[in-house]
């Protein structure tokens, strides 16, 4: 599996998994986007008279379908998460940059959830807790299969220290 240039492995140190939100959670975002393009071109083309003074507003559902898949693109290419043999990172952002690492041994438990909806189309969120924040310290958002990634990060943390 190939190492994102973000990840610092250590000697010995493997990358399990690695993986970004489904697309499927971009799907409703892209077609909200297109639709709002083809209802511009269709109000503006052919429901309005030339004659209609506003006739400028039905311009405004095409950029704003373009920024809305647009948004939805970036999001989505711009997340990613990896799980390796002593750590589990998180990376958001295309131009800037946030990326948090944490060390396995520092995980105290690990969850997913899916909503029915999220089951059928087999994505959900995997959630990674410390002892330290008391709390969700990195959730993986709309993963695919997130029990087999809750699955594989419980593995790394059963394995022995080494």
């Amino acid at each position: 599996m190939s190492v994102p240039e973000w990840v610092t492995l250590g000697e010995g140190e493997e990358v399990v998994w690695s993986g970004t939100p489904s697309l499927l959670v971009a799907v409703r975002s892209l077609l909200v986007g297109a639709l709002l393009v083809v209802a511009g071109i269709v109000v503006y083309g052919f429901l309005l008279t030339p004659e209609f003074e506003f006739r400028w507003v039905a311009w405004l559902l095409i950029p704003l379908g373009m920024l809305v898949v647009a948004v939805a693109y970036v999001h989505h290419r711009s997340t990613r998460y990896v799980i390796t043999t002593n750590e589990v990172y998180r990376k958001e952002g295309l131009l800037s940059r946030q990326v948090t690492s944490l060390r396995l041994d520092r995980i105290q438990n690990t969850s997913f959830e899916q909503s029915l909806l999220e089951r059928l189309l087999s994505f959900g969120d995997v959630r990674v807790d410390t002892a330290g924040t008391g709390g969700t310290e990195i959730t993986f958002e709309a993963v695919s299969d997130p029990q087999e990634v809750s699955g594989l990060l419980t593995e790394q943390l059963d394995r022995p220290p080494r």
